[in-house]
């Protein structure tokens, strides 16, 4: 079966199988006629690749695993660091060449020249310092270092000898041994008027420097110089 196009003046005549069909010519007909010319229905000329050879196949694969070993690389080697600084965080010790002994909870009240306060803190020993710490709404406010084989106490990062420290804070006519073994429950002054009780022991001690009433019992320390107003207390807290 053939179908034959022909143009005539009055309109377009389709010949199919010997039979002849007249289309009036109309605007439709004439835009159906335009769209259907080459120029308008010619597509766009395909682009062919040439095929790669199989040595640039071979290569270019070698490059992108080349480049994916390099940046797993980089990625592995960040990813230790990483883990490796975490470690040493961790692990790190505040003070690495101090053994600590005891890490014992207590409500504390201090009253000195400088500050007063009443909350609840660590008392941590080790065997060349004592760290006394003490937190308000769980934010540390006093961080202080009792060296024990040095002549040195720190609050917070201002350190002072044991005697500066006592004409700052506390009362220049005290020993400089006596914070230092408050917070050990010892006796101070050299153990001056040390009366023993029951279960501890306790110290009234007056001169003209000082009036100081000084009582250790279990799980209490006890210290107030009345003529100067100081005062450090500390009570145990059950964990």
């Amino acid at each position: 079966m053939r179908l034959f196009v022909t143009i005539a003046g009055a309109g377009l005549i389709f010949v199919l199988s010997g039979c002849a069909v007249r289309i009036a010519p109309g605007h439709v007909h004439k835009e159906a006629v335009q769209q259907a010319t080459p120029e308008m229905r010619k597509e766009p000329e395909a682009v062919i690749e040439e095929p790669k050879s199989v040595e640039e196949e071979t290569i270019s694969a070698q490059k992108f695993e080349e480049e994916q070993n390099v940046t797993e690389n980089i990625v592995s080697e960040g990813e230790m660091a990483v883990e490796e600084n975490e470690e040493e965080e961790v692990q790190k010790p505040r003070f690495p060449r101090s053994k600590l002994l005891a890490s014992i909870p207590y409500r504390v009240t201090m009253k000195t020249k400088k500050f007063a306060f009443s909350d609840t803190g660590f008392l941590n020993r080790y065997d060349n310092l004592i760290n006394l710490q003490i937190f308000t709404m769980g934010k540390p406010t006093l961080d202080m270092v009792v060296r024990l084989d040095e002549d040195e106490i720190c609050v917070g990062s201002l350190c002072n000898t044991k005697h500066g420290f006592n004409q700052t804070f506390l009362n220049g006519a005290y020993p400089d041994t006596l914070v230092e073994n408050v917070l050990q429950s010892l006796p101070i002054i050299g153990g001056k008027n040390l009366k023993h009780t029951s279960n501890g022991f306790l110290q009234k001690i007056t001169s003209k420097a000082y009036v100081i009433k000084y009582k250790i019992w279990p799980g209490n320390i006890y210290f107030k110089d009345i003529k100067n107003g100081i005062i450090i207390r500390l009570r145990k807290l059950s964990k």
